[in-house]
C-alpha cells in the first residue's frame, strides 16, 4: 500500500487526501490548524464556481469540474452550500464587446459551453444587471459553494476512506540526500513515507523555500467585502470585463465582493489584513453593475493569503527530491477545479501520469 503524506487541509491538500484514500493509498492529512482556517485562501474564498475565461490548459478539468459539482454533496454526504445559479460575465462598451466575444470564441475552442447574451437576455437572465450592460457572456452551470464546508467534507470523507487527521502540529518534509523519505514533526517525530504532497498553499512558499529549493512561487493577500443579510436578489454570479469585482449572494444572504484587490501584510507571514481605503471602491466597482446594493450596508470585511505562480497557473506534479509532490499556487481560482485535481493528483502518484496535469508541472519555468 502506498504511503502518503499530505501537508495543508485546504480544499485542495483535503480534496487530494480523499481521494488518495479511496483510491487505497494510507494517507495522513496534516494542518498545522483546523481544515481551512484564516487565513488560507480556502478560509477567505468567496467560493466562485467559474468556467469562464480560463486558461486552455485548464479546460478539460473545469468542464469535468462543472459536471461534478452538482453530484458532490452526496458523494461528500454533506451541505456544501451549492448554488448552480450560472455565471455571468458583462461588457459596457463596445470596445469591452470585443474582448469579451474574444473570450468566448476562446472557452468554445475548449469545449465550455457559453451563451452570449444581449441587453434584453441579461435582464431576463439575471434581473437588477444595470443598464450599462451592453452584452454579456454566460455559463448556465457554474455557480457557488461553500469553501470551508466543502474542504471540511473532503477531509471527513477521507477519513471516512481510511484517512488520518492530524491538526494542530507543524511539520515540514524530511529530505535525505537525493530523497524525500517522509514529513518531520516539530517535536522530532518522523513519518516515514511513500510519498509527501506539498498543499500548504501561501505556507508552501516558507516551506520551499526552507528546504532550499527554488520555485518562482509567492503569496499574496486578497481582501473580501460581504453586506448585512438581505433577501434573495440575484441567483448568479457576476463579474465585468472593464471592474475589478466579483459579486455573488450567498444562501446566508449577504452580498459577497470580491476581486483582485490585494490586502496588507500583517504579523507573521502570511498573515493579511484589509486595506481600509480599498472598501468603498472595491463596494462602487459591485454596485456600478449591480445597483442594488447602493441602498445595503457593509457587514464585514476580511482578508486571506494566496500562493500565486508568475502565469497564474498551478505547480502540479513531483519535484527536486524523489518522493516530493507539489500541488500549489492555484493563484485566486483553484475551488472550482479542487474535486477534479483531486482525483488527477490521486491518478498521478497511485497509477502514474495524468495527461491533464502536464501543462503545470513545476518544471515548466525551469
Amino acid at each position: 500500500m502506498t504511503r502518503v503524506a499530505v501537508i495543508g487541509s485546504g480544499v485542495i491538500g483535503s480534496s487530494i487526501a480523499y481521494h488518495l484514500a479511496a483510491g487505497g493509498a494510507e494517507v495522513t492529512l496534516i494542518d498545522a490548524r483546523r481544515p481551512a482556517s484564516a487565513p488560507s485562501a480556502t478560509w477567505a474564498s468567496a467560493g466562485g464556481l467559474r468556467s469562464q475565461g480560463r486558461h486552455a490548459a485548464e479546460h478539460r478539468i473545469t468542464r469535468v469540474a462543472a459536471h461534478r459539482w452538482a453530484d458532490l454533496p452526496a458523494e461528500l454526504d454533506a451541505d456544501l452550500g451549492v448554488v448552480l445559479g450560472g455565471h455571468l460575465h458583462v461588457a459596457e462598451t463596445e470596445a469591452e464587446v470585443a474582448l469579451l466575444h474574444a473570450r468566448i470564441d476562446a472557452d468554445r475552442a475548449g469545449g465550455i459551453d457559453v451563451e452570449v447574451l444581449d441587453a434584453a437576455g441579461i435582464a431576463a437572465h439575471v434581473p437588477g444587471v444595470s443598464g450599462t450592460a451592453l452584452a454579456g457572456a454566460w455559463t448556465a452551470r457554474d455557480g457557488q459553494a461553500n469553501p470551508v464546508l466543502t474542504a471540511r467534507a473532503f477531509a471527513r470523507a477521507a477519513q471516512r476512506a481510511g484517512a488520518v487527521c492530524v491538526t494542530g502540529r507543524q511539520v515540514t518534509p524530511d529530505i535525505r540526500g537525493e530523497k524525500c523519505v517522509g514529513v518531520r514533526y516539530s517535536d522530532g517525530e518522523l513519518l516515514a513515507v511513500d510519498a509527501v504532497v506539498l498543499a500548504a498553499g501561501a505556507w508552501s512558499v516558507a516551506m520551499l523555500e526552507a528546504l532550499g529549493l527554488a520555485l518562482p512561487l509567492t503569496w499574496r493577500g486578497l481582501q473580501m467585502v460581504a453586506s448585512h443579510p438581505a433577501a434573495p436578489m440575484l441567483q448568479a454570479t457576476l463579474t465585468a470585463v472593464g471592474r475589478n469585482f466579483s459579486l455573488k449572494q450567498s444562501p446566508t444572504g449577504e452580498m459577497m465582493i470580491g476581486g483582485r484587490w490585494f490586502a496588507r501584510p500583517c504579523g507573521a507571514p502570511p498573515w493579511v489584513e484589509p486595506v481600509d481605503d480599498q472598501i468603498p471602491l472595491q463596494w462602487a466597482a459591485a454596485a456600478a453593475i449591480f445597483p442594488g446594493l447602493a441602498h445595503m450596508t457593509i457587514g464585514r470585511v476580511w482578508a486571506g493569503a494566496e500562493a500565486q505562480s508568475p502565469d497564474g497557473l498551478p505547480f502540479i506534479g513531483s519535484f527536486g527530491p524523489a518522493g516530493l509532490y507539489l500541488a500549489v499556487g492555484f493563484s485566486n481560482h483553484g475551488f472550482q477545479i479542487s474535486p477534479v485535481i483531486g482525483a488527477c493528483v490521486a491518478e498521478d502518484i497511485l497509477q502514474g501520469p495524468n495527461a491533464l496535469l502536464d501543462y503545470f508541472r513545476p518544471d515548466r519555468f525551469a
